[in-house]
């Protein structure tokens, strides 16, 4: 990059910013080869840069074909409970499925919620 050349010094911020959200979870994930250890303080910490007010680690169980929830940011415990899912179904059983991530901005418009 030259001296002349402009700079999107919003754009280059969202870019630092999202760099060390990266960074960030690089280094929790490195504190344990345990998942359960460490899935926790990932949730927290995406919520407090991201401002993300609900999300979930799910896990597929091959033999049974189910999709639970193994932690959750946001919910209540009777919420995390029920979080049971089938390949297909709803936005969750979609993304395993499918294995595409799906950003939902507003989750009371999504029909698949």
């Amino acid at each position: 990059m030259s001296a002349n050349t402009p700079v999107d010094e919003p754009k280059a911020s969202r870019e630092i910013e999202k760099l060390s959200l990266l960074f960030e979870i690089s280094q929790t994930l490195d504190q344990s080869l345990d998942l359960r250890e460490v899935i926790s303080p990932l949730l927290k910490t995406m919520a407090k840069k991201m401002g993300m007010m609900r999300g979930t680690i799910t896990l597929f169980n091959r033999k049974t074909g189910e999709i639970q929830i193994e932690e959750a940011y946001g919910l209540s415990l009777e919420q995390k409970k029920r979080g049971k899912y089938r390949l297909g179904e709803g936005i969750t059983g979609k993304v395993v499925q499918t294995g595409k991530p799906v950003i939902v901005p507003r989750i009371s418009e999504e029909p698949l919620f």
